[in-house]
């Protein structure tokens, strides 16, 4: 089964990081197929065509940062998907509980919790059950 990811991150260089990260996902036998958006009017976009079965944000995403853009996502109707947040600091964890973000990850980024917390999140999209908690994860280095 194919599983989409959007990543949204200013930076090519860290899109192109957690892409490697998320590519783990493939090594439990699923296909990925990444998109990936530089801004959150391009993200929002995206989303809306390709409709992801995961959206990965990083916070410092412009014009109105990955806490806005989260929200958005999260009341858009015919998006379900669950969103992981990226945290420049870990004190900001409330404001990714505020956006809605199903999982929270402090930067540095360690990859390998990344793609467990994103194979967590895509098993449970799929069976619609919830395998966590109600709060969201929150993943550091």
């Amino acid at each position: 089964m194919t599983v989409k990811i959007l990543l949204v991150a200013r930076d090519a260089a860290f899109r192109e990081r957690l892409r490697m990260a998320l590519e783990r996902l493939e090594a439990s036998g699923e296909t990925v197929e990444f998109h990936e958006a530089a801004d959150g009017n391009r993200a929002m976009a995206m989303a809306g065509q390709v409709h992801p079965d995961l959206v990965v944000v990083e916070i410092g995403v412009s014009p109105y940062g990955g806490f806005g853009l989260t929200r958005d996502i999260k009341a858009f109707d015919d998006l379900t998907c669950p969103v992981v947040v990226i945290l420049e600091r870990p004190q900001d964890e409330w404001l990714g509980r505020w956006s809605g973000a199903d999982a929270l990850v402090n930067r540095p980024v360690d990859p390998f919790a990344l793609a467990q917390v994103a194979r967590r999140l895509v098993e449970e999209q799929r069976t619609g059950e919830t395998l966590g908690t109600s709060a969201p994860d929150v993943a550091s280095a």
